[in-house]
């Protein structure tokens, strides 16, 4: 394994396209793929999943990521001690979402300004004894468990409606939910009493769907689906699995309003260092804050 290969494979996963990532890398698209492939059988693991030139990190590919991220922080560190250097500025970022538009941001604002590093975390939901202190910035979408952290809207995130293609409304254009009142109908739950926004958003409409299945992950309800085993709901931003399935059919959701915030929160600006406090003002230019 080389260093060189572990860059690549975060500036790919930054991106999640590899054509953007062979740009800003300055190398070929194909090099880029065939040196994401050696370092994957060298892992003996596959990192990502893949549909043309768009990657997503798998399950994998994120607790690679994570470390990866580390481990080249930890070096860069070390090389800028040996050179009497000052080391790079570091931001920690928290991200209870993955989110393929920050990611672009990410990348975006790391390749105008290489001399800042980050460390990103994956944190898991339900959000317990996270000490929010520790990050610069934290990702996480509109739910009632997050009431208590105070953010900013950056873009919202419809949810569509994942069913298998022999399903009766599989050759819908769109569906209305009180349409699925009949079905087998999937919801995420994270913990006691902690359910994802679907299922808020149906008990607000008095919907009794017969036949209510809750499910622990969206893995484990496309793996479901898969099998023809009800429907389900999976954000438009996190559908990349779902859509890559040949036996899962992905519908928008009629009903008005049925969409999550993905919200983004920095500490304070006095207790941010120069670099987080010119992270905070892109991220907010990029989208609009």
């Amino acid at each position: 394994m080389e260093l060189i290969q572990i860059r690549y494979f975060i500036t790919a996963a930054q991106f999640q396209n590899l054509s953007k990532a062979a740009r800003v890398l300055n190398v070929t698209q194909p090099a880029l793929s065939k040196s994401m492939s050696k370092l994957e059988r060298e892992l003996g693991v596959p990192l990502f999943d893949r549909s043309g030139k768009k990657v997503a990190l798998n399950e994998n590919g994120e607790r690679f990521l994570e470390y990866a991220i580390n481990s080249m922080k930890d070096l860069d560190d070390a090389v800028a001690a040996v050179n009497n250097h000052t080391p790079r500025p570091a931001l920690y970022i928290g991200m209870f979402h993955h989110s393929a538009r920050f990611l672009r941001c990410l990348g975006d604002f790391s390749a105008e300004n290489p001399e800042v590093c980050f460390q990103v975390k994956h944190l898991e939901i339900p959000a317990n004894d996270i000490d929010t202190n520790e990050f610069d910035m934290l990702l996480y979408p509109q739910n009632p468990m997050f009431q208590k952290y105070k953010g900013s809207m950056i873009y919202s995130d419809p949810y569509l409606l994942a069913i298998h293609r022999s399903h009766p409304l599989a050759c819908r254009e769109s569906v209305h939910l009180a349409e699925l009142v009949p079905f087998t109908v999937m919801f995420i739950q994270y913990g006691n009493k902690l359910f994802d926004l679907p299922y808020h958003f149906c008990q607000s409409l008095g919907l009794h769907i017969n036949d209510c299945l809750f499910i622990n992950s969206y893995e484990f309800q496309r793996f479901f689906i898969s099998n023809n085993y009800g429907a389900g709901f999976v954000p438009q931003g996190g559908s990349e699995t779902y859509a890559a399935d040949p036996d899962i059919a992905l519908l928008p959701v009629a009903d008005e309003g049925f969409y999550r915030e993905i919200m983004i929160g920095f500490k304070r600006d006095k207790h941010l260092c120069p670099a987080g406090k010119q992270f905070a003002a892109y991220v907010r230019e990029y989208f609009g804050v």
